[in-house]
């Protein structure tokens, strides 16, 4: 497994994760950036992504819909 799809299985675990939380798809992909953001503190090697990126995960997910 490549680090890229390491990140993509953290999105879509915090996704699943929050989705009970946010009444919106607008507030997800907010909800996990700020999570992997606090994770990057203890994390040797900080995953870098951005919020599109996320936004585009949590998009293509059929078990995320509004």
């Amino acid at each position: 497994m490549t680090h890229q799809e390491t990140i993509d299985l953290e999105i879509r675990r915090l996704a699943l994760k929050y989705k009970g939380n946010c009444r919106a798809l607008l507030q997800l992909p907010m909800m996990v950036y700020r999570q992997i953001l606090e994770d990057n503190k203890m994390r040797k090697k900080p995953y870098r992504v951005g919020f599109n990126r996320i936004q585009r995960v949590i998009q293509s997910m059929p078990e995320v819909d509004f």
